[in-house]
């Protein structure tokens, strides 16, 4: 169930599309996301079919705040004791569970997922680096598609969460998250700096990034720039400067 998709980087494709991540280092696991807490049997079976032991995670990401990112990490910080780190506006809805932040409870489409409050000891801004085992992760203030969206680099692979997938799509886009098309379009833009980094995205394949997923990103994030059909209002002022 999981693949080496680089050196030392592993993917666990989740039931339900979406992916996690787990890198190895040369002192301990770095996880990346957790997906729902209702696939952590099949993610702990997975990690130890792959020789990886749950026991040597020493540090955890949080892309954002969605439930089918984060919904089962605080589960798994209780089990294997490990310091999580995630964007200051993040760390709230997270810490509380806030069902509406965090996507776990949506009525309209049937959504009603348990998600475990998960304490955050790294509260970050964008700027900061992390160091495990000699590797460094650099982290990447993205917001666009919730608020607090982070990327993480880490040598030649890039974390992105939801912000881009393989064919060009985006995020889904929510007033309750704080998705804000102004700011992906800009987040969006920004990622040429990394172009031809392999991108661990929360969903679907890894690609190598390049132009034509950028550009196909911003057209569609772009339709919900004009207010004329009501998509994407309100919404709050930009988080860039």
């Amino acid at each position: 169930m999981f693949k080496e998709v680089c050196p030392n980087v592993f993917q666990f494709p989740r039931p339900d599309g979406g992916a996690v991540y787990v890198v190895r280092t040369g002192d301990g696991l770095v996880l990346f996301d957790s997906g729902f807490l209702k696939h952590r049997d099949l993610f702990l079976e997975g990690m130890r079919q792959a020789g990886l032991d749950p026991k040597d995670i020493r540090l955890g990401f949080i892309t954002h705040v969605h439930c089918d990112h984060a919904g089962g990490m605080g589960w798994w910080v209780r089990q294997f004791v490990f310091p999580v780190v995630a964007h200051q506006q993040t760390a709230g809805p997270v810490e509380t569970a806030d069902p509406v932040i965090t996507a776990a409870r949506m009525p309209y489409i049937g959504m009603d997922e348990e998600f475990v409050p998960c304490p955050v000891e790294h509260r970050v801004h964008g700027g900061e680096t992390f160091r495990v085992g000699g590797r460094e992760f650099h982290i990447i203030y993205a917001p666009g598609h919730a608020v607090g969206s982070i990327h993480i680099l880490s040598e030649n692979v890039l974390v992105v969460g939801d912000t881009l997938f393989a064919d060009g799509g985006i995020g889904w886009m929510d007033v309750h998250w704080g998705s804000h098309p102004e700011d992906y379009v800009e987040t969006l833009e920004r990622m040429r700096a990394h172009r031809g980094l392999l991108v661990l995205p929360g969903h679907g394949e890894c690609f190598v990034l390049d132009d034509a997923r950028i550009d196909k990103g911003k057209e569609i994030v772009s339709f919900y720039i004009p207010s004329g059909h009501g998509l994407g209002l309100p919404r709050a002022p930009s988080h860039y400067a």
